[in-house]
């Protein structure tokens, strides 16, 4: 199945498939095995940071090969694409989805290039995922309040994502309706809902959540019955990948067969992932 067809199963049966952060094979390995634990459909995601890093056909073959390998669906997205070059590059590579970011530039000169993005896109049968505002925060573990980040962000106008989503003719639109990138000591997360039913009637195309770390379960449940199909996460992964690799250092300093000391660390980003997919509903999806 492509991703469209995914993201419409999940509209239709009222799941969402988690959309997962890579820098690294453990990071990647994690996912993976937690997919084909929990027999779920997942996206492999890599930031602009991330796909320089892992290099986008790398990304795409690991995917290929685990996909094979645990016989589970895992598609590709380009999260958070910060050009047109960067969307290209990724739907040549083999990304199923691409995401493009244009917050830096001038809206007229987003719009364009979206258009742009979208046309090389549909005609690969990928699907492309745009927004209009830009999220607060970072992929980040964070002191103080989510809720005191958020007063710097603008929440989404469904008026203005309506015309948006209309004009670029993108597949998936990001809502911000409270949702900020990473962790907060504080929590303070608060999704507005009647904001997303305003967004969901006046966009009606498939909608993601971003900053999915750290939201409290109840309120990602909520958010799926509204309509949506997507959501990314990232800061709780590398907060478990960081934490987990420190402690196993500290008790093994005379190791260093790296392939020895990452399985605790696999085994930590695991859970976290294992987790998600059964907030998200998409446990025996795959």
């Amino acid at each position: 199945m492509k991703a469209r067809e995914w993201l419409e199963k999940a509209k239709q049966e009222q799941f969402a498939i988690g959309a997962f952060n890579v820098g690294n094979i453990e990071t990647f390995k994690a996912i993976a095995q937690a997919a084909a634990n929990k027999k779920s459909p997942v996206i492999i995601e890599s930031s602009p940071g991330e796909t320089k890093w892992m290099e986008p056909e790398n990304v795409v073959d690991l995917a290929k090969n685990y996909s094979a390998e645990y016989q589970i669906p895992i598609l590709v997205n380009l999260d958070h694409g910060e050009s047109l070059q960067d969307c290209l590059l990724a739907a040549e590579a083999g990304y199923d989805l691409i995401h493009f970011d244009g917050g830096k530039l001038p809206y007229e000169q987003y719009l364009a290039q979206l258009k742009q993005v979208v046309e090389a896109a549909h005609h690969k049968n990928l699907t492309v995922e745009g927004e209009i505002d830009h999220i607060a925060g970072s992929s980040e573990v964070h002191t103080g309040s989510a809720s005191t980040q958020f007063q710097t962000a603008q929440m989404t106008n469904p008026q203005k994502a309506g015309q948006f989503v209309k004009e670029a003719g993108i597949d998936i639109f990001a809502a911000f309706f409270g949702n900020v990138h990473g962790v907060y000591a504080e929590g303070g997360e608060n999704l507005h809902f009647d904001l997303l039913r305003q967004i969901a009637q006046a966009t009606n195309c498939f909608l993601s959540l971003h900053g999915g770390s750290g939201i409290p379960d109840d309120q990602v449940k909520e958010a799926i019955k509204l309509g949506i199909v997507k959501i990314n996460v990232n800061t709780e992964m590398r907060q478990a990948f960081k934490d987990t690799l420190q402690k196993v250092l500290q008790d093994n300093p005379q190791e260093y067969a790296m392939y020895k000391i990452e399985p605790p660390v696999v085994e930590a980003v695991q859970k976290i992932v294992e987790h998600k997919i059964d907030v998200f509903g998409s446990a025996d999806k795959a």
